[in-house]
């Protein structure tokens, strides 16, 4: 079978491959083409130079020359290892002392051997810096003067212009490379730091659930042990309550586990079927569940909290869940006081059950005070818990705005009361 040989379009995509992986090793991140650029401008300027002095024949001369300016970035393309950059510089310098101390004879043609030293410069700003750039211009430029006030290359002002429009050039390169490499790090930074933010969300999601089902779920079981001590000691004889308040804990506890699915899914796979959150409007059902499950618990409500905007309202209502879970934990047979108030400029919401000696909701090493921070700061909003008297209190307060019909707090604006 015939080995079909490799294209010219296909060779080129090797090439381009080879440059930016060459690139990349080094901490680089100029497109593949500037290199090539490079590369032809030195042999360019080479060529015609040797043309100039009819140096193409015998071609081991002209092609020892180009050796030089090639052979060390050809063996760093094709073999991956990091060829010091003086030793490039070295090899550039050499031809161009070689050409400029052999000069054109007419007067009347601009030599393109300091060319040369031109493309050199640019191309070591561009790649090792500014301070080894100004090394190699200054170099240049001497060796320029030294071959001017010699061998006698003519054009000297024209040359030294060269030099600085290189330098000019490579810096430029160079500043573009960093202010690129600047803008990948802070996106880099930004999307980490979105990722740390959405992760803490989730997990303050997740711990809300969490907290709450077991809350309840523990409530239902305490007062279901209750009922059947009761039972035994032959004070009831009927099993219905604990029948319910088993049946209510397993609801309670499939709700959790199939909200803490949607969560994982969501995280994982993106956004699912839309699902409403519950908002303020809805801490009265949630009271009303607590009370079922046995916690002895005073709602009062004022103004309209179905008012507050989505995002807002469920602030809210994750606020006072984790505070009642808070007391299920710590309290569970304390009366518990909720309040919440809606005004067109205002909201409040107080969660207070009294102490009594036993553990205050919030302490030890648990993250449901942190969280419940963690929202009031997101809302911009102020957060209060600590004992009041004998009582534990909860005490967030938000000033509002209205929107479309909606009340929002506004982010990252605090107002003293």
């Amino acid at each position: 079978m015939a080995v079909r040989a490799p294209s010219v379009l296909s060779l080129a995509v090797r090439l381009r491959l080879l440059i930016e992986e060459n690139m990349a090793r080094h901490g680089l991140v100029y497109p593949w083409w500037i290199p090539i650029l490079s590369m032809v401008g030195l042999v360019g300027a080479t060529t015609v130079s040797l043309t100039m002095r009819d140096w193409l024949w015998p071609p081991y001369v002209a092609a020892g020359l180009l050796a030089l300016v090639l052979v060390p970035g050809i063996l760093e393309l094709i073999f991956g290892r990091h060829i010091k950059p003086v030793l490039e510089t070295a090899g550039v310098f050499a031809v161009a002392l070689v050409l400029l101390w052999n000069p054109v004879e007419s007067t009347s043609t601009l030599d393109p051997a300091p060319a040369l030293l031109a493309f050199l410069t640019a191309e070591v700003v561009a790649r090792d810096g500014v301070r080894p750039g100004l090394i190699v211009g200054a170099t240049s430029a001497g060796v320029i003067a030294a071959a001017a006030a010699g061998p006698g290359v003519h054009g000297l002002p024209v040359h030294l212009v060269d030099l600085a429009l290189g330098f000019a050039v490579g810096y430029m390169l160079l500043w573009q490379m960093r202010a690129l490499l600047a803008e990948r790090a802070a996106r880099e930074g930004e999307r980490a730091r979105a990722t740390l933010a959405e992760r803490e969300r989730i997990g303050r999601e997740i711990h809300d659930l969490v907290a709450h089902a077991l809350s309840v779920t523990l409530l239902q079981i305490t007062g279901a042990r209750h009922a059947l001590r009761d039972v035994q000691a032959g004070e009831r004889d009927e099993v219905a309550d604990i029948d319910e308040a088993l049946a209510d804990a397993e609801r309670v506890g499939r709700q959790a586990m199939a909200d803490i699915r949607q969560t994982v899914s969501t995280l994982a796979t993106g956004p699912s079927a839309t699902q409403a959150l519950p908002t303020a409007a809805d801490i009265g059902a949630l009271v009303e569940q607590m009370g079922r499950a046995g916690l002895a618990i005073a709602y009062d409500e004022v103004g309209d909290p179905s008012r507050l905007a989505d995002a807002t309202g469920l602030g809210v209502y994750r606020i006072a869940q984790e505070s009642l879970a808070n007391i299920a934990k710590h309290a569970p047979a304390a009366a518990a006081q909720v309040q919440l108030t809606v005004t067109p400029t205002w909201a409040r919401l107080q969660v207070r059950n009294p102490v009594n000696g036993v553990a205050r909701a919030g302490e030890g090493p648990g993250s449901g005070l942190t969280g419940m921070r963690a929202r009031a700061a997101q809302l911009g909003a102020q957060l209060a818990a600590g004992p009041d008297g004998e009582d534990w209190l909860v005490d967030l307060r938000l000033q509002l705005r209205e929107r479309n019909g909606k009340l929002f707090c506004p982010v990252g604006r605090r107002v003293a009361w």
